[in-house]
C-alpha cells in the first residue's frame, strides 16, 4: 500500500495504491494522521490504483469522513474502481463517500 497526499485546486487529494487491510491499516492511519490534525475543507479519496479495502481500512475512512464533517469540510472518493464500488454498495457507504 502506498499513499500520497498533495494539494489541488484548492482540495486536499489522498491517493492510495495496492491493498488497504489489516496489515497495511496501521501505515494507512499514519499517512492520514495530518488530516486529522486539521481542518481540510475539502478531501478527495483517488481510488483509481486502490486494489482491495478492508473492514477495517474502510472504518478508518469513515472516521476520516466523520472528522473532516465535523470541520465543516467535505471528503469524496473518486475514480472507485468496481470492485471496491461494489464493496461501497455492499455495506450501504456509497451514496456517503461516492458522488451521484
Amino acid at each position: 500500500m502506498k499513499t500520497n497526499l498533495t494539494e489541488k485546486e484548492g482540495r486536499v487529494v489522498l491517493s492510495i495504491e495496492g491493498d488497504l487491510d489489516t496489515d497495511t491499516c496501521a501505515r494507512f492511519r499514519d499517512a492520514i494522521a495530518p488530516l486529522m490534525a486539521s481542518a481540510p475543507a475539502a478531501v478527495e479519496i483517488d481510488m483509481s490504483k486502490l486494489e482491495y479495502i478492508s473492514s477495517k481500512a474502510l472504518r478508518i475512512l469513515i472516521s476520516l469522513q466523520q472528522h473532516v464533517t465535523e470541520q465543516g469540510g467535505k471528503l469524496e472518493a473518486t475514480h472507485v474502481p468496481p470492485a471496491i464500488r461494489e464493496i461501497f454498495d455492499m455495506t450501504g457507504l456509497t451514496g456517503s463517500f461516492i458522488p451521484a
